[in-house]
């Protein structure tokens, strides 16, 4: 059984990319950069398929989950993606790896976990699940 919800899964990510970055930047400064994180992160923990567009002179990757397509990295508000296409490439998560540190990712991966349990309330029942 699979937990996907788009404005869960969204605010889960605000909260998790909070606590590295200045509270004051909008979220969409915030994302800028992270397009290779988050799509490996989604992935990992919904699964589905990472995609992958010509985005300017480099790629853009985002996922395919249920049968939506899920781009959470904020390319609707940055210019440097105003103009992009939705080729729906098929993209490794190994591809994907290849551009994201190893350490970024596990702190990531970690934080988000966090994030996404606090969102939907996972915390409430940690106790009676280690029971």
């Amino acid at each position: 059984m699979r937990i996907f919800n788009k404005t869960v899964v969204l605010e889960a990510l605000k909260n998790s990319l909070n606590t590295d970055y200045d509270r004051k930047m909008k979220f969409s400064q915030k994302l800028k950069g992270e397009d290779s994180l988050i799509p490996l992160v989604i992935h990992d923990v919904f699964g589905g398929e990472i995609l992958k567009t010509h985005a300017n002179k480099y790629w853009h990757f985002y996922n395919m989950v249920d049968g939506e397509r899920v781009d959470f990295s904020g390319t609707e508000s940055l210019d440097s993606f105003e103009n992009i296409k939705f080729e729906d490439i098929s993209a490794t998560a190994d591809e994907t790896y290849g551009s994201v540190d190893n350490a970024d990712y596990s702190n990531f991966f970690m934080r988000f976990v966090r994030a996404f349990e606090e969102t939907i309330g996972l915390d409430k029942y940690n106790h009676s699940l280690a029971l």
